[in-house]
């Protein structure tokens, strides 16, 4: 039996994720051109993306856990820039606008529950309220990048708005 290994650079760019130019053409934010980052068809960062991250768990002791938490360059270099997010809304309050909610790449499913982890959840913060729906929406906002924050999430959409 004969077993072929590819040299790690060749699956390394097999791996890579392409962005076509024609992406440049959709009306997306610059940032996500600029820094190559892997869009869906609405021009929106993937969720894929976002999850492309590293955390490390540390237990020092008994119910003390420390999350230490990794971002790629990828990530960095969009920390403060202007980026397109497509999701469901999860509002924290009642009401029909809200101008501060979460974002998850799940659609509902329970209304006492979250679809899944700090990966897939997004912090929004609105310049306006924004209309409750059951379907996704497109946000354009800031994305900033949270290491410590006591929410437990991982990225925060400042400044954001829908996208018509």
């Amino acid at each position: 039996m004969r077993t072929t290994f590819l040299p790690l650079a060749t699956m390394l760019l097999l791996a890579m994720p392409v962005v076509f130019p024609a992406a440049a053409q959709q009306g997306m934010p610059e940032s996500h051109v600029r820094h190559n980052v892997p869009v869906d068809a609405d021009g929106a960062l993937t969720w894929e993306t976002l999850s492309d991250l590293e955390v490390r768990v540390e237990t020092p002791a008994p119910l003390q856990t420390i999350f230490h938490i990794e971002f790629p360059e990828h990530l960095r270099a969009l920390d403060g820039e202007v980026v397109r997010l497509k999701g469901f809304m999860y509002p924290l309050e009642a009401g029909e606008t809200h101008d501060k909610f979460l974002l998850s790449a799940l659609p509902p499913a329970c209304p006492f529950c979250l679809p899944g982890g700090a990966r897939t959840l997004v912090d929004v913060l609105c310049a306006e309220p924004v209309a409750y729906t059951l379907e996704p929406v497109m946000l354009e906002g800031r994305l900033a990048l949270l290491k410590d924050d006591d929410s437990g999430l991982y990225y925060r959409l400042t400044e954001a708005g829908p996208v018509e």
